[in-house]
């Protein structure tokens, strides 16, 4: 089993961050002034709960022929065999619809017949070759 984090995008990262320590000083005045709703403290609450999750659990695990990724709840896997072809990606818009990583920069899996997905491995030589390992044919673009 090896197991690679996502990049982190200082923009990104400080966007999150930002956004909920933002959410917590609202739960905190909103709760001083005895002004906050407990629907409102539980929404705000879960905001906060699933950007930190994504924040802290943000991975990806090369097990049994299978690439594993997780993003905070998001999570899947793929047969490493069914893997086409691998492209490096840099940019704010990536176009695909999942995107499991911290980065914008990045590399685009493409697999099955049309699908595609977007991570940001920290060791992208050592993530490449330990796929390549398991299927010789995906190809590099």
């Amino acid at each position: 089993m090896k197991r690679f984090f996502s990049t982190q995008n200082r923009f990104t990262i400080l966007l999150l961050w930002g956004l909920v320590l933002v959410m917590a000083g609202l739960v905190y005045n909103a709760y001083r002034s005895n002004e906050l709703s407990p629907f409102a403290g539980w929404v705000i609450g879960l905001v906060s709960v699933f950007i930190l999750w994504v924040l802290l659990d943000t991975r990806y695990v090369l097990r049994n022929n299978f690439l594993f990724y997780r993003s905070g709840p998001i999570r899947g896997r793929i047969a490493i065999g069914k893997i086409k072809s691998i492209r490096k990606h840099s940019g704010l818009f990536v176009p695909v619809t999942l995107k499991p990583a911290l980065d914008v920069n990045g590399y685009i899996i493409t697999y099955n017949q049309y699908d595609d997905i977007f991570i940001s491995p920290k060791n992208p030589d050592e993530f490449i070759h330990e796929l390549k390992k398991i299927n010789p044919e995906i190809v590099i673009l």
